[in-house]
This record gives structure tokens, sequence and C-alpha cells, in this order.
């Protein structure tokens, strides 16, 4: 079987809710949306679900390029599959995870991996709220974080997938699984935090941009001004 030749959108989110319509129009209706988030497993569902989701699903092949978002504050604004596949494949990484501007839901050991390794650019920390990789890719750091979950990730109350993908990408440096990297320069998704407004529309390059923080009411009206200018 040959690998599909455009990326495999997917979210997870209760299908039904009206907070996903926008990012599914804005993809056109090309997204695969898992059901739903645990309430035990709470935002770790989307180690323990997305993991069970790609494993189960024999139709996306292991070189399928998966992209992965967060259902209710993403929007795809330069819809192109074909373009954010070979932009992928031209970086020579096997996974790439959104950044930010700001250093925020992380353990604070994995800090100086982030300042050491990003000094240079704006975004210098992981966002796990856009993730693209090779479905293999993703696979793997997936496995091996549920694998060794109680021995290595399980360390406080306050779990969630982003503090355990960055603890991943900070002993993975060392582990080399995997030859991953940070959005450090917006390629791929746009992340807007509160600490970096205003928006300056014109200048979004990125395939995605991911509104963090919605609760904010300088960050819901930033969503409804993209939402408008891309007519989505």
């Amino acid at each position: 079987m040959q690998p599909l030749e455009e990326p495999v959108f997917i979210t997870l989110c209760d299908a039904n809710s009206p907070l996903v319509q926008p990012l599914y129009s804005s993809l056109r209706g090309n997204l695969r949306i898992i059901e739903t988030y645990s309430p035990h497993l709470g935002l770790l569902s989307k180690i323990f679900k997305v993991r069970d989701f790609l494993a189960a699903d024999t139709d996306i092949v292991d070189n399928s390029i998966i992209v992965f978002t967060d259902a209710y504050d993403v929007l795809c604004i330069r819809y192109d599959p074909n373009g954010l596949v070979t932009d992928f494949k031209n970086t020579g990484k096997d996974l790439i995870i959104g950044a930010e501007t700001i250093f925020c839901h992380h353990s604070s050991d994995t800090l100086p991996f982030f300042l050491n390794n990003y000094s240079g650019q704006k975004a210098k920390y992981l966002n796990s709220g856009f993730i693209i990789g090779y479905k293999w890719a993703y696979l793997r750091m997936l496995n091996y974080i549920v694998d060794n979950f109680v021995d290595k990730y399980m360390m406080d109350s306050r779990q969630n997938d982003q503090r355990v993908i960055s603890r991943f990408m900070l002993e993975n440096s060392d582990m080399n699984l995997l030859n991953m990297d940070i959005d450090s320069t917006f390629k791929f998704c746009y992340t807007h935090t509160y600490d970096n407004n205003p928006l300056n529309h014109d200048n979004l390059s990125a395939y995605f941009v991911h509104v963090t923080w919605l609760a904010l009411g300088v960050q819901k009206q930033a969503y409804d001004e993209i939402r408008s200018i891309f007519h989505i």
C-alpha cells in the first residue's frame, strides 16, 4: 500500500461540540475526530488515546504524515496539504512540535534544555497543541512515553501532555530515538499567546494558527479576528 499523499489531520474532542466547527471548516472537512477526552486521563488523553488510535488504524501507513491539533483554539489559515507535506519533508525531521514564546505548563527542570537549544529564537518553548510528523515517529514517541509512564512521567498531580512531551524531548536528545524539533520559527503553526500581542495578520505565513488562553478577552478577540480575516 502506498503512503497517503496528503497528511492525516486529527484532533481529540467531543465530535458533537460546536466548538470544533471552526477547525473542521478551516480544514474543509478533512479532519478525523478521536472521541473524546477521558475523565480519568484528562489532558493525558492526548498521549494515551492518540496512541491507541494510531496503533489501531492500519489504513494509515507508517510513512503517512500525521498532523495533530488541539480542537477548540486552532485554525488552518492556509489549506495546502501537499505544500505542508513538502515543507515538512524538507526539514529532514521525523517530528515537529509547536512552539510558543512563554514557558508554560512545563516542569521547571526542562527550562535549561529549551534555553540552551533555542536561545536565538523567539519561540523557545514547546507547545503540544500542534504536532506534525511521520506516523511511525509519532507512535515511537507515544509508545515510549506510555511504556515508561509510571517510572519516568507520572511525577505529580498536575501532569499533562505538554509536560510529558517536553520531558520526552529533553530525554530524547540523549536517547536519540527521534530526529525531532520544535517549530521555533512558526513555519507550520503560529502560536499566538497573551505576551505577543497585537496580532499582525499580514505576517501570518504558517499553515495553522493556535490562539491560546481563549478564556482571556484579548485572545478571544484575536481568534475572532482570524476567523473573520480568513473567512472561517
